[in-house]
């Protein structure tokens, strides 16, 4: 070899004709938005080597703030995988911790979706790190797999590490394999296993060295115990990374890069710096660019593409959970002092996103047990002594302290299994201190806590004779709000100091803002979809509409309880149902639908982008009853 390496005699290696001739291999990874760039190039690679394999990333975060199509990529919310305890998992997880939690719960969607889309055999389930790049085809994977391996497994080392930057004793640590690439054999036999995996990822997915835990991986040095043929791959092209730099040397042309005279297959670039352009990886202090026996190149490319211009936005996206996590401190590397980053604020509101009905009905199946004990705590907080009113304690995110939560029993709308009134949640619980309801607080904290917006960002909503319209004035300088005064007063003219504007057709100039808010308002327009098609004109690409209506999200269709016929007459449908309206306190305003999941279609039809909502409870914010929920519909930039 050039290099004065040898091939080791045990490495058996597939001729490369044998690529693409046994069952299929289903890929996948998992990450967080600011790092979709690295799944990208992933992807890429993945799909070079094997032009027919299926790819999926998993997102271990909000799936909002990006252009799916312009990504090219299969992406998936934490939703679909039906984790029973994915909220404790996410309030108790880092984003390390909380990313490798999810792991075996995606193989065991892998599995199933291979069994729905394969009509004779199964295909192999392949998982790769977000910061892998392949090089050539898995053959050795694959070949294993098809001769029988239940599982393939890549070690960090090939051999004995006594004098190398990370020892053996490091490995004893961390783990005997890295599952920054793990291939399972889709059987019932696997499965179970995988099963055991993920109830272990519940609550020990954590980074505890002094406990012998490292997330998810050291649970796999468990793995050839547990099944039959487990294929330990020690190939020297695979996972080439930080940690065997000292055994592996890579060469040839870029056609046909091998290590130690072997095809390489990936490249693991953990730990990579971008703002640094000498330094491998940030867990390293040994290699750098010029010492790196040929990986030095390949991190430079990567590192430019990852920093090239269209990847800026989705890099300096905020992480949506919180950072620290079960063991307070990111410990991944050795000697960093157990760094803490950030922590959660007392604040932050676990909130779940919904795109279709289906969605959202299969969380209410998954999370049965979790609903009832909703249920019981609502039931705990409602008095049996026949008061009227009532308060408990709670978190107001509006104005940032505990106040007292008020509620009563005013339009009731039904009773529990004792005859016991139940609290119109939704309208009636409100901050002792600002006078917000639950449904308006909620709807500004999510506003505030997902979507940051700028002191001087162009908000327009859709109130102005309000508590709330006063409490943003206060906090954003280019808020316009406006009520609805019909004829009296024309449209975008001012009538005692308020703006004046119809819905259906706004006064604004397109693109003049930055969100558009909208709480409990739409039901009141007669035609929902012309003031969508209005909000979209007038949002700036990269623009987002949020808004809350009534809603009915177990059903498709909304319920049309009036229509404005065309020449004028309002036709009832069901008895008149009159909310209250501050420019007509007397007379109220009529209520022409209660909305169902063909809002959807109403908002993809005016143009925005996978519109989806955010579901919600809170016993601590008070935002208590079933079916909380607010709509996000982003303009394509």
């Amino acid at each position: 070899m050039k290099d004065g390496t040898m091939a080791a005699p045990y490495l058996r290696v597939v001729p490369e004709t044998g690529a693409g001739t046994g069952t299929a291999l289903r890929f996948f990874t998992i990450c967080a938005r600011n790092f979709l760039p690295g799944a990208r190039i992933l992807c890429d690679s993945v799909r070079r080597a094997h032009p027919d394999a299926v790819f999926t990333v998993y997102l271990c975060d909000r799936d909002m703030g990006y252009d799916p199509e312009a990504l090219g990529m299969t992406v998936a919310p934490l939703e679909v995988l039906g984790i029973p305890a994915l909220e404790r998992m996410i309030r108790t997880y880092n984003i390390t911790e909380l990313c490798t939690a999810i792991k075996p719960y995606c193989f065991l969607r892998e599995f199933s979706q291979s069994r729905a889309d394969a009509a004779e055999q199964a295909p192999h389930v392949v998982y790769l790190d977000p910061d892998i790049e392949l090089f050539s085809p898995l053959i050795e994977v694959a070949g294993a797999l098809d001769a029988g391996a239940s599982a393939v497994l890549t070690p960090h080392v090939l051999k004995p590490a006594e004098r190398a930057e990370f020892e053996d004793d490091h490995f004893l640590r961390y783990g005997i394999y890295n599952l920054g690439f793990i291939a399972l054999r889709a059987t019932e036999a696997v499965a179970d296993v995988v099963r055991w995996w993920a109830r272990r990822m519940v609550d020990q997915c954590i980074i505890d060295l002094p406990r012998g835990i490292f997330v998810d991986q050291k649970w796999m040095d468990l793995l050839p115990g547990f099944l039959d043929n487990v294929h330990v791959l020690r190939h020297p092209g695979y996972n080439v990374a930080y940690w065997n730099l000292h055994e592996r040397r890579i060469h040839g042309p870029d056609s046909a890069l091998q290590c130690n005279g072997q095809p390489l297959r990936f490249v693991h670039y953990s730990g990579i710096i971008l703002e640094d352009v000498e330094q491998l990886s940030r867990h390293s202090g040994m290699f750098y660019i010029s010492n790196s026996f040929g990986y030095g190149p390949l991190v430079r490319r990567y590192r430019a593409r990852l920093t090239a211009p269209e990847n800026r936005r989705l890099r300096q996206m905020p992480y949506a959970f919180f950072w620290n996590g079960a063991a307070g401190s990111n410990e991944h590397t050795p000697g960093d002092g157990g760094a803490t980053s950030w922590s959660r604020p007392e604040s932050f509101l676990l909130a779940r996103q919904a795109f279709t009905m289906e969605q959202y009905l299969g969380f209410l199946t998954a999370e049965t047990r979790e609903i009832e004990s909703r249920r019981t705590t609502e039931a705990a907080l409602t008095p049996r002594d026949g008061r009227e009113a009532f308060e408990f304690p709670g978190y107001c995110a509006v104005c940032g302290g505990h106040h007292p939560m008020v509620t009563s029993f005013l339009y009731s709308g039904a009773t529990d299994a004792e005859g016991i009134p139940v609290p119109n949640w939704r309208e009636h619980v409100a901050c002792r201190s600002c006078g917000l309801p639950n449904r308006v607080r909620a709807s500004v904290h999510l506003f505030l806590q997902e979507f940051d917006p700028a002191p001087d960002s162009r908000i327009y909503i859709t109130e102005q004779k309000t508590v709330l319209y006063d409490v943003l004035a206060r906090r954003f300088s280019r808020l316009t709000g406006s009520e609805y005064f019909g004829n009296r007063v024309p449209k975008g003219g001012m009538f005692e100091g308020v703006r004046n504007e119809n819905f259906e057709a706004l006064s604004f100039q397109s693109e003049s803002f930055d969100f558009l808010l909208s709480f409990d308002v739409l039901e009141h327009v007669p035609h929902p979809e012309r003031a969508f098609a209005e909000a979209f004109r007038v949002l700036e690409p990269g623009g987002t509409l949020i808004f809350s209506v009534p809603a009915h999200l177990d059903r498709y269709p909304s319920t049309i309880r009036a229509e404005l016929a065309s020449d004028g007459r309002i036709v009832h449908h069901l008895p008149a149902e009159i909310h209250g309206n501050p420019v007509d306190e007397e007379g109220g305003a009529l209520c022409f639908r209660h909305f169902g999941w063909d809002v959807m279609d109403m908002l993809r039809e005016a143009g925005f982008r996978r519109p989806f909502i955010f579901h919600y409870w809170s016993r601590e914010f008070g935002y208590l009853g079933p079916g909380q929920a607010l709509f996000v519909a982003e303009k394509p930039r």
